[in-house]
């Protein structure tokens, strides 16, 4: 008797367990989101997540920095004439799928559970749980009024899923009308290029009532006429001695990336920023020191290992514009205009008005770090209502 309650009592914990990951039947039709960290990646195949027998699936892409600009630290490739999926990350984790018998196994001895991988429509999709328990990574599972939301995040994740749930409603709401009325969310929701939206942190009491984040919106005359539409890309110049939150909030309201920019000699200091940086989805680069070209070189190159050794990533992002540096191989991002201080938000929005409209091409906008983010917020704002279009950074020349 004591082995059949035993047994009642572990099939009971096992249909609990299963019955968390499973998306309810309510959910049908609705648009599925995904959340990594504190964005909201574009409803498109490469990123949304299935269900399939009570487990939720997701892309292979969803683990792809190049994709969605979330680097996990989790890597994959295929193996043996394309018959093994591999996950791995840099710790020696590793987690193979064996997509012939549709089974997984892990160094270590552990059974993932499920084991196996979806094919559809030409895509690859992994059971999500299984590889956010292997490697780490926090899973949770939300049904939402808009639809059911499935999060992944890591340490870099600055919202709590409650925080982050509140403040990604209103762009799950007009992405579920859009997706009703047979269209996809434009760019007055919040979205950059990509599709991938970060979610701002609620502007209210969190833990850090003092800092003045309002935006303060530029003033604009009633019979002004409609300002000229460009493209722009962000750099923010960040350092050690210079919070970066706020600056990071004001870009994530209307979900803009950057490329981060610090000092190469400044690194060790600025670890907490790289991360956060990152986390956000944003490319960070480096800022070389040196009085010559050929110093320059060497601070880049020191800096890129110290870089590697912080994020595990490298970059070939300088803010600087030597001949020695491009033929090394580095991206040198010079700005077409640069912010140094934002103290007046209607000359500030005049001037990038100005200078993208006179451009011709997209426009290079530098500014320095803002510990106070409320002017940055308000322009930035502005620019969205005028569908001006934030490009996302690629590692390309420009």
């Amino acid at each position: 008797m004591k082995k059949v309650k035993s047994a009642l009592a572990l099939l009971c914990a096992l249909a609990v367990s299963l019955s968390l990951l499973v998306v309810p039947s309510s959910a049908a039709g609705n648009l599925f989101f995904l959340s990594l960290n504190d964005t909201l990646p574009a409803q498109s195949a490469q990123t949304t997540p299935i269900q399939y027998s009570g487990w939720i699936y997701v892309p292979v892409n969803v683990f792809s920095s190049r994709v969605t600009g979330i680097n996990f630290g989790v890597y994959y490739g295929f193996t043996d004439n394309d018959n093994n999926l591999v996950f791995y990350n840099l710790s020696g984790k590793t987690l193979t799928f064996d997509l012939q018998n549709g089974t997984a196994t892990a160094v270590g001895g552990e059974t993932p559970v499920p084991g196996n991988v979806l094919r559809q429509n030409g895509l690859y999709y992994v059971p999500a749980y299984a590889i956010c328990r292997y490697f780490g990574l926090s899973y949770s599972f939300y049904s939402t009024d808009y639809g059911p939301l499935l999060r992944i995040k890591d340490g870099n994740a600055v919202l709590s899923d409650s925080l982050f749930l509140s403040s990604a409603a209103t762009i799950m709401r007009s992405r579920t009308n859009s997706h009703s009325q047979g269209q996809m969310p434009n760019g007055n929701n919040n979205q950059n290029n990509s599709g991938s939206v970060t979610v701002p942190q609620p502007s209210g009491n969190t833990g850090n009532p003092t800092r003045p984040d309002t935006p303060v919106a530029p003033e604009i005359p009633a019979d002004a006429k409609p300002a000229p539409k460009f493209s722009l890309y962000m750099g923010v110049r960040a350092s050690a001695k210079t919070e970066i939150t706020a600056t990071l909030n004001a870009l994530g309201s209307v979900g803009s990336s950057a490329v981060i920019f610090f000092p190469a000699d400044e690194l060790d200091q600025c670890a907490d920023q790289l991360r956060q940086a990152v986390g956000r989805g944003h490319k960070v680069g480096l800022i070389p020191t040196g009085d010559t070209p050929a110093q320059r070189l060497e601070s880049a190159q020191q800096g890129s290992q110290q870089l590697a050794a912080i994020l595990r990533q490298e970059t070939w992002f300088v803010l600087a514009d030597d001949k020695e540096l491009s033929e090394a191989g580095y991206l040198c991002w010079s700005p077409s205009l640069r912010l140094t201080s934002l103290q007046d938000a209607t000359k500030t929005y005049e001037t990038l008005v100005k200078a993208g409209d006179s451009q011709g091409s997209a426009l290079r906008v530098l500014v320095n770090s803002q510990s106070a983010s409320g002017v940055l917020a308000g322009v930035l704002s502005q620019m969205a209502k005028d569908g001006d279009t934030f490009l996302q950074a690629r590692e390309t020349r420009y």
